[in-house]
């Protein structure tokens, strides 16, 4: 009588797509990769952990948002009719879903951001820019440079994982991985980092996604991949069409 297969040494599906970024951002992620019939896996590299912003805290001209994660800690009722410029489109929709009533978006980058400010802001107004801490410095220094009053806060902390979560490291062990979508140079660098010697070479059968050329320049100190993808616009929608249909 024939024996069944071993199911440990049937071929396995390489279907999995590795999902870097940090909440909230995965969570809609997660869906639109599965939606394209991938099987999401979900592997923050970065830890944020929210910080407050001084009650006395002065109400700006406009406020600038270079992330969603600094939405939480400048979501003041009193402040929703503020002016509100933000990096990109999931960050405005945030913004908006937050309260905030007037809210522009840049093309996805802080360089489209200072663009956006320079072209609307001609006053040059008095500008709260809440960031990530050890972020936002350059642009701060550039848009003071230029006339703009800033209020540089940070209002959030982020902590780079130390390794792999554990199934996104056994899909990797184990062949199951088609391809890591990265959404920024820092998730880039926390994720190679994280690394055994032994995960990254497996690395030469993985496909990374990257929103853009800098997070690409990132990836690509590690020369194993099969190959790197660098989306055409910095959005989500970009990446999932470099990402594409398994």
């Amino acid at each position: 009588m024939p024996r069944a297969p071993d199911q440990q040494n049937a071929p396995v599906a390489q279907n999995g797509v590795i999902i870097t970024r940090p909440p909230p951002g995965l969570a809609p992620t997660m869906a639109a990769v599965a939606g394209l019939g991938w099987q999401p896996i979900a592997a923050s590299m970065l830890h944020v952990e929210p910080l407050s912003l001084a009650p006395d805290t002065s109400r700006p001209d406009a406020i600038v948002l270079t992330s969603g994660q600094a939405i939480a800690a400048i979501n003041r009722p009193a402040w929703h009719d503020v002016p509100c410029y933000v990096v990109g489109h999931a960050t405005g929709a945030r913004a908006r879903v937050a309260g905030f009533t007037h809210v522009a978006t840049a093309a996805g980058t802080a360089d489209d951001l200072a663009a956006l400010l320079r072209a609307t802001l001609p006053a040059r107004g008095r500008l709260l820019l809440a960031v990530g801490r050890g972020y936002g410095r350059d642009m701060a220094q550039a848009l003071r440079a230029e006339g703009f009053r800033v209020m540089r806060r940070c209002v959030y902390a982020v902590r780079p994982g130390q390794r792999l979560p554990t199934q996104a490291a056994q899909a990797l062990g184990a062949g199951q991985v088609a391809a890591i979508l990265f959404y920024s140079t820092r998730t880039a660098q926390a994720f190679l980092a994280a690394l055994t010697a032994t995960q990254a070479g497996l690395l030469g059968q993985v496909v990374a996604v990257a929103m853009s050329a800098g997070v690409a320049n990132a990836l690509a100190t590690v020369p194993a991949w099969r190959d790197i993808r660098v989306a055409a616009r910095p959005d989500q929608a970009a990446m999932l069409a470099c990402l594409g249909n398994p």
